[in-house]
């Protein structure tokens, strides 16, 4: 398993370290592998938590609040984005009709296409689009990924 620290994901995702770190103290988001708990700790993230981050900045440069965001990233992680996938579950649902509790999240295979409430606000996040972006970042600004380029000539003749 990739596990990412929180200089990786600054760079990987293009956002400040210390933002990310902010998130992760304030407890926004909370990394899956390994929380830092002293000073020297380093905070340790898995890629289903590198998606988490790219969601929460995606959605809080559309105007929402980080509270409701935070919910939002965490229900979707309590299953986590990559099985939410694996099962055929595409779509985060997020609607407001509780907002003191939060609102609801549900992931479904399909957007539902039933009368809503007009008075409810709901919100579509497509987890698979969400996950190619962040893939697509991951190969463009660097990974942990082992390539040919990091082998020694011997070692890459035998491969």
């Amino acid at each position: 398993m990739n596990t990412y620290s929180t200089p990786d994901v600054s760079r990987i995702l293009g956002i400040e370290k210390s933002r990310v770190r902010d998130w992760i103290v304030k407890g926004f988001i909370i990394p899956s592998w390994h929380t830092a708990m002293a000073r020297g700790d380093k905070n340790l993230l898995t890629y289903d938590d590198l998606c988490s981050v790219y969601l929460f900045q995606q959605l809080l440069s559309k105007g929402i609040h980080r509270t409701p965001i935070a919910f939002i990233v965490g229900q979707i992680a309590k299953s986590g984005l990559s099985n939410n996938l694996k099962s055929g579950l595409r779509y985060a649902i997020w609607n407001t009709k509780y907002p003191k509790e939060g609102g609801k999240v549900s992931i479904l295979n399909k957007i539902p296409h039933s009368m809503m409430d007009t008075s409810i606000q709901m919100l579509v996040i497509d987890l698979l689009k969400v996950k190619n972006e962040v893939d697509r970042k991951r190969e463009k600004r660097g990974s942990k990924k082992l390539t040919t380029g990091w082998l020694s000539p011997t070692i890459r003749a035998v491969a």
